[in-house]
């Protein structure tokens, strides 16, 4: 059995805390910065693959799915 097609990459941000993953009805993900929250600076749904970013924070590796611990 086959989960669908593959996610393309995202670039720096699959390994960003800062990530959520959002995903609509049709099928397609996009990628939140949750940074453009309170900073202007950063795009809420960044152009991808992000190849730099000076506000990445690595995901803590232990901790929980992406996204899934936000309101």
């Amino acid at each position: 059995m086959r989960a669908g097609p593959a996610r393309p990459p995202i670039g720096l941000c699959d390994s960003c805390r800062h990530q959520q993953l959002v995903p609509n009805t049709r099928g397609s993900v996009f990628s939140l910065c949750l940074r453009s929250r309170t900073d202007p600076a950063y795009p809420r749904y960044p152009r991808v693959p992000v190849a730099a970013c000076p506000g990445h924070e690595p995901r803590d590796r232990g901790g929980a799915e992406r996204g899934s611990d936000l309101a």
